[in-house]
């Protein structure tokens, strides 16, 4: 029992006992003042005492009181100490976001693909009879034999699924340096094959396996200053994927070069002076560029070239971009690259054939007009300029044969190419504004251009002919998109993409309707 709070009682029934008046019989009870005043005195010793014998021995109650705040302390340090390890994790998080930012874009994607290819090669008879050794002997006496098994043939693959995975990072290091990367991996479905014709510049936009593969990693390094502003960008660069590609990927611009004169992965540095201040143009930069197209070294010397007498190919380029003027969320971008040294087929890297210039002008703009249509229209020339060297037709060469752009590396020539196409974001909210897009291209007898690493399989950009597309993207959230296509291509020249040997007339079709979903993060 707890004395402290019977006395308590005690103490209070007592005044109200002793000093009240008392309504029994009608009758009045009291108690002289020096008496009430000792009784009093008598009951606060009494309290000091019980408080004493309390704390000298304590009761049942008390000592569960005292557990009881010992627990609370407990839980008290118990949450303290979480909070210090949960504030610990908080800031190296925050450090670590601080200074490394990582996303994510998974693609799946399935095509329908059929071509009607009027030169398609009968590598099953060509091994039957080389195996046999009919080919040799009929080749030394005819070098052109081989051609006979060239053939019309319908190829179809109207099953063709892939998954792209990419793995987007950037990181502020300091005020003036950034670090922006991406790695991706891509492979076709149970794809189970090797693909020989793997090249610097698309070993991330060609499936094969799922290894991961670096697509790019570059330093931005801004140096300020007063009278032009200045950076060097040094790394993997961001050369793939450039506009218009932002338009059909509904994404922000993707690359620093426009698509249709280069697309792939390139090592390289870059000088870029801002000019804004002294044109007046909105985002005006003049680019200088430096990179190689191919380079190989010795297999057990890194440090020696892999083959004497065969040069780097060598590329640099000039770009001059800023917003069009009077034209808002618009881009202007005039090119000038030059490719020295290039050379013969990545399978017979034996020679080097000539050099390349290419010219470019580029233009677009977003909601133009303040209308819902974007455009873009961009253009291409190149000249080349052959060495006199040139491929002697084998299976070693793949049957290809010729200098650059010629059969015989002698005759210099001039292509060209268009690139156009408008989009129009649809206002209708109940399906989150979707979009449609029309695009075409053309390219002449002697067009090439730096797209080995391009994003479609079939490098359409690099077509000798008409490509025509269509596409609609469906945005299901913020996160997530579908898109549905066509592509057509009526090829009216041999070699696309290719820069050997003269091109031949051609009627070859290729169809493909596709269906892919994009999923970000």
């Amino acid at each position: 029992m707890n004395f402290k709070k019977f006395f308590v009682i005690l103490f209070s029934l007592s005044l109200f006992l002793f000093s009240a008046n008392i309504y029994g019989d009608n009758e009045n009870i009291t108690i002289p003042l020096k008496d009430y005043n000792l009784l009093i005195e008598k009951l606060e010793k009494l309290e000091k005492r019980v408080e004493t014998i309390e704390k000298e021995n304590p009761n049942q109650t008390q000592i569960e009181d005292k557990i009881e705040k010992v627990e609370k302390n407990i839980k008290q340090v118990n949450k303290d100490i979480d909070s210090i390890y949960n504030t610990v994790d908080k800031v190296e998080t925050k450090t670590l976001k601080d200074r490394i930012n990582l996303s994510g874009e998974l693609r799946t994607r399935v095509d329908n693909y059929k071509v009607n290819d009027n030169m398609r090669f009968d590598y099953k008879t060509y091994m039957k009879e080389y195996m046999n050794g009919v080919m040799q002997n009929q080749m030394m006496a005819d070098p052109y034999y081989w051609t006979k098994y060239y053939k019309k043939e319908t190829i179809t693959n109207n099953n063709s699924w892939s998954n792209r995975l990419r793995l987007n990072l950037d990181a502020e290091i300091t005020k003036n340096l950034k670090f922006t990367g991406k790695a991706t991996m891509y492979k076709n479905w149970a794809d189970s094959d090797r693909f020989v014709m793997y090249t610097d510049p698309n070993r991330s936009k060609t499936p094969s396996d799922t290894t991961i593969k670096l697509e790019r990693a570059y330093v931005d390094w801004v140096i300020p200053n007063d009278i032009i502003p200045f950076s060097i960008t040094f790394g993997r660069q961001p050369s793939s994927e450039g506009p218009p590609f932002e338009f059909k990927e509904n994404k922000e611009r993707l690359s620093t070069y426009p698509s249709l004169l280069f697309d792939g992965e390139a090592d390289g540095i870059v000088f870029t002076f801002g000019l804004e201040k002294w044109t007046d143009i909105k985002n005006n930069a003049f680019r200088i560029a430096y990179g190689k197209g191919y380079q190989s070294d010795d297999d057990f010397n890194i440090y020696y070239d892999e083959r004497g007498g065969l040069d780097d190919l060598n590329v640099f380029g000039l770009f001059f971009e800023g917003e069009i003027p009077t034209l808002p969320n618009s881009l202007f971008v005039l090119s000038y690259v030059r490719g020295f040294d290039f050379v013969d087929t990545p399978l017979n890297t034996s020679m080097n054939i000539g050099s390349m210039d290419l010219f470019g002008l580029h233009l677009q703009t977003q909601k133009f007009l303040n209308s819902n249509f974007n455009l873009f229209t961009s253009f291409g020339m190149d000249i080349s300029h052959p060495n006199g060297e040139y491929m002697v037709s084998s299976p070693e060469t793949m049957f290809l044969s010729g200098g650059l752009l010629d059969d015989n590396g002698k005759n210099s020539h001039t292509g060209y190419s268009i690139y156009t196409g408008v989009s129009y974001d649809i206002p209708f909210k109940p399906l989150n504004n979707p979009i449609l897009g029309v695009e075409y291209n053309y390219g002449s007898k002697y067009w090439f251009s730096f797209t080995q690493g391009s994003t479609e399989l079939f490098n359409k950009l690099a077509t000798r002919g008409n490509a025509y597309d269509i596409y609609y993207i469906q945005p299901i959230n913020k996160s997530l998109q579908l898109r549905t296509g066509f592509t057509y291509i009526d090829y009216n020249y041999s070699l696309s993409g290719w820069h050997i040997g003269e091109p031949t007339e051609l009627n070859n079709i290729l169809r493909n309707y596709y269906l892919l979903i994009d999923c970000k993060f």
